[in-house]
């Protein structure tokens, strides 16, 4: 078993997106991870949450954002009950038969997120 945690200012998120908008966004979401976001009250604080909740898994993993593991293999969305979870979009970014659960909570200032890995 694995941990990854990861926090992310807000500030820092909504200074880049106020520079680059949309195209900031693109370079480590997906289309519907973005429409997710866009869809949440609080824009800036799901979006660093992702982000957080991005870097958590590759600390997890050990690989970082290294070889056949990058910022869209995978994606960070919601169940029906707004639980997050990950859904990965390259078949061989995880090893298989690995569980991955995540948690992410923010508030005024920050957004942290921590992944657990189980390599069954």
């Amino acid at each position: 078993m694995e941990v990854g945690i990861d926090i992310v200012d807000l500030d820092r998120i909504e200074r880049v997106y106020a520079r680059y908008g949309v195209k900031f966004l693109q370079r480590f979401l997906s289309a519907e991870e973005i429409a997710v976001c866009m869809h949440k009250p609080q824009v800036i604080a799901s979006v660093a949450g992702r982000f957080a909740a991005k870097e958590a898994v590759v600390k997890a993993l050990g690989t970082g954002f290294s070889g056949k593991v990058h910022w869209k293999s995978f994606e960070i969305l919601n169940d029906d009950r707004g639980r997050p979870f990950v859904r990965p979009a390259d078949a061989g970014c995880f090893p298989s038969g690995c569980s991955i659960k995540i948690s992410i909570a923010h508030d005024r200032h920050s957004a942290v997120a921590t992944a657990l890995i189980d390599r069954v």
